[in-house]
């Protein structure tokens, strides 16, 4: 990933510039807002060449390591292995 922009406590951008093929020139951004007590996180992952089939696997994927952010920042302690997470924790 090469940083392609930043606004401390608020962005960050990525442009992908290495790794699986569908992937490279694809961009991935963090936006962050404050609501009261709340940190509401805004993922993407764009900007890919056509619709395949690796999309999905990789939306599920993103998915595992969100929730692994999310337990992190609640706990201390993440699971970015989905065989860390039971399906309990996910709520």
């Amino acid at each position: 990933m090469k940083v392609t922009g930043t606004d401390p406590g608020r962005r960050v951008a990525w442009e992908v510039v290495d790794g699986p093929e569908e992937w490279i020139g694809t961009t991935v951004t963090w936006d962050l807002r404050r609501e009261g007590e709340w940190t509401i996180v805004l993922f993407r992952h764009e900007g890919w060449r056509e619709p395949v089939e690796f999309m999905a696997h990789c939306s599920t994927k993103w998915t595992t390591f969100l929730m692994s952010l999310k337990q992190f920042v609640e706990t201390g302690e993440g699971a970015p292995d989905p065989r860390d997470v039971a399906v309990s924790d996910w709520h």
